[in-house]
């Protein structure tokens, strides 16, 4: 890369960069269920064609879904996914089913940054007119299409949980071990989506998880599994499934819980203290009892000003069991909790802005110093936000006595032991 190549990135690419895909966020935010409506449809039609096959015997059972990007074709103005539904054999499948996804959406912005710097080029006294060619700048903009993939990963990753009960994919014969990856075409690829047909056995994967091996929780799927009071506080668990497990009384503290599907799960009495939770959704679960202290979990991007990734998606409550839970100077920013039953539920100190309570009994519900901007309710609902009552005790867990003003002393007074350790 040529001296005059280097400073052109460092000084129009990359900050050009940000600003347009601040931008592109917004207008992603805006519009993210409608596309993720038109994923859906697209999905269902693909799993219509592959069921069809099936019936007169033309494809197997499916473990595989991939969806590649083409860059060859995206340069040439068409943003368009490679689909395949294949066996289980994955890629020496001889016959997968192919289709395609329109991704238009997504690599609009690609117009945007070639035209800014081809202006560049063009402006009288400009550094680099003469300096950087036609092919460099196809070359830099070949690059600047990861973050448009980065979206598309993140559309489908959110889409998936309700991809999944669409009538022709219930329908399709599928193998035991099923696996959505989004990726390039016979590139690195990220799963999405993932069922395991073979739960395992239950002290095998308590040694397992008692390994703490470092990258090994990430992008997997436990199901129907007893873990009742375990330790797994500090794991990575990142883009992980739960599905009918029961974590009875279970730690989860300072893990990384970043986009965490959690189903149907039995969650009581477990706890998340500083965890990060940004995007973790929680559907159909019992957490009666649950302390989320310090938690991580606001919607949106991590600097509103700095664009680095697509923001985070809400963390999501939605019809959960959170009976007398705890949640202290938590970021809840944007959270869902429509539908959930609260009540006895504590947010003492909270970021709650934006965050979503209706469909949900809130008057017995103690919001005591949070932060409540655009919280949305229903109509004519009420709450106490002052008057915490005494901490409840757990049987078999340690617990705080006192107000509210006495929880926060105490997490505040451990925070600092904890970093006074770490020095």
């Amino acid at each position: 890369m040529t001296t005059a190549l280097v400073q052109f990135k460092q000084e129009i690419v990359i900050p050009l960069r940000n600003q347009v895909m601040l931008r592109f966020e917004q207008m992603y935010q805006q519009n993210r269920e409608r596309l993720k409506e038109e994923f859906l449809r697209h999905f269902a039609k693909q799993c219509q064609i592959v069921l069809d096959a099936q019936k007169i015997g033309e494809h197997g059972a499916v473990g595989h879904v991939t969806y590649s990007m083409l860059r060859t074709r995206l340069m040439d103005g068409q943003a368009l996914y490679l689909t395949e539904m294949a066996d289980e054999t994955w890629l020496f499948d001889p016959s997968p089913i192919e289709g395609e996804y329109d991704a238009s959406w997504a690599f609009g912005y690609l117009d945007v940054m070639l035209a800014c710097w081809e202006e560049e080029l063009q402006r009288p006294g400009s550094l680099y007119a003469g300096s950087i060619s036609r092919p460099d700048l196809e070359h830099l903009l070949l690059k600047e299409t990861e973050h448009g993939h980065a979206y598309v990963t993140n559309l489908i990753h959110l889409a998936m949980p309700e991809a999944v009960q669409c009538e022709s994919f219930i329908h399709l014969e599928k193998c035991p071990s099923f696996e959505v990856r989004v990726g390039e075409y016979l590139d690195v690829s990220e799963s999405v989506y993932k069922t395991n047909g073979d739960p395992g056995d239950e002290s095998e994967m308590r040694k397992w998880l008692a390994e703490r091996i470092e990258g090994a929780y990430g992008y997997a799927a436990l199901e129907h599994l007893d873990l009742a009071g375990g330790d797994y506080s500090g794991m990575d668990f990142r883009y992980t499934a739960f599905r009918d497990v029961a974590f009875g009384g279970a730690q989860f503290e300072a893990n990384n819980l970043l986009n965490t599907v959690w189903e149907q799960c039995d969650l009581t009495d477990t706890r998340w203290n500083s965890s990060q939770m940004y995007g973790a959704r929680f559907r159909k679960c019992r957490m009666v009892g649950a302390i989320f202290h310090g938690i991580e979990a606001k919607q949106g991007l991590a600097d509103p000003e700095i664009w680095e990734i697509p923001g985070f998606h809400q963390v999501s409550f939605a019809g959960a069991d959170l009976r007398e839970a705890d949640f202290v100077l938590a970021d809840l920013q944007g959270a869902d909790f429509t539908g959930a039953l609260l009540e006895g539920t504590v947010f003492g100190v909270c970021n709650l802005a934006d965050a979503d309570f209706r469909g949900t009994d809130v008057s017995k519900v103690d919001f005591t110093g949070s932060h409540l901007e655009g919280a949305q309710m229903d109509t004519g609902a009420s709450c106490p936000i002052q008057g915490r009552p005494a901490a409840r005790k757990r049987e078999g867990l340690e617990h705080i006595d006192g107000t509210i003003e006495d929880q926060l002393a105490y997490f505040m007074e451990r925070n600092l032991q904890q970093k006074g350790r770490m020095a």
